[in-house]
């Protein structure tokens, strides 16, 4: 308990310091519901009942907007840091077998390979043609191998046909799931004899703790 409590105390200073807005927001959450339960048992009554419930209801509203806006923070301080989008999906809940990186240049963009009951997922990030260019290169080895399994490419950034980075995991998520775990390993193995590249991606400082999915964990 003391370890959660001291994770929510830490979350909520980095996004107070990155996001000063963020308390306001979040107390506004927590006050329009309780305001509405008193108001509710003013006019209705009783309102030790309806009181409560505005009690309970602006906590998980204000639960829910923190942490959001703790999420859309750190995603703004991950942006354009190479391994950015690839470490939002190896902190994803599911049977996502990730392989980082298969492709990787000198200008530090990469591609990174994920397996999954939806199919083969490529992840390019970087600027410029570099990530098109190590995506396509990625997509014709991997074509080889998986047969008629589904393939699926995504660049990920803020330009026309890319995923911004805190639309990535809903993205990955809404993907149609039609391959069944046997299927999953058979696929992961005959990719895994390709292999990935050997060398590491080069890390910067990135948020070691995002809130999943827009609520807290």
């Amino acid at each position: 308990m003391r370890a959660r409590i001291a994770q929510v105390r830490q979350v909520f200073a980095l996004t107070r310091q990155r996001d000063p807005k963020m308390v306001w927001w979040t107390l506004l959450a927590f006050l329009v519901p309780l305001a509405i339960g008193v108001l509710i048992g003013l006019l209705i009554g009783p309102i030790w009942i309806w009181a409560p419930f505005g009690v309970i209801f602006g906590v998980l509203i204000a639960l829910n907007v923190f942490g959001r806006r703790a999420q859309r923070s750190a995603y703004t301080e991950m942006e354009g840091q190479p391994g950015a989008g690839v470490s939002i999906v190896q902190r994803m809940r599911g049977d996502f077998r990730v392989t980082t990186p298969v492709q990787i240049n000198r200008n530090q963009d990469l591609v990174s390979r994920v397996v999954s009951r939806a199919g083969v997922i490529l992840i390019a990030e970087g600027r410029g043609r570099g990530p098109r260019d190590l995506l396509g290169a990625e997509v014709r080895r991997v074509k080889k191998v998986i047969g008629d399994a589904p393939l699926y490419d995504i660049i990920v950034g803020n330009g026309e046909g890319e995923v911004p980075l805190a639309k990535l995991q809903s993205t990955i998520m809404r993907k149609r799931r039609v391959l069944r775990r046997g299927e999953v390993d058979e696929l992961y193995r005959k990719l895994a004899a390709i292999g990935g590249m050997s060398m590491p991606i080069p890390k910067g400082p990135m948020p070691t703790r995002i809130p999943r999915g827009g609520r807290m964990r």
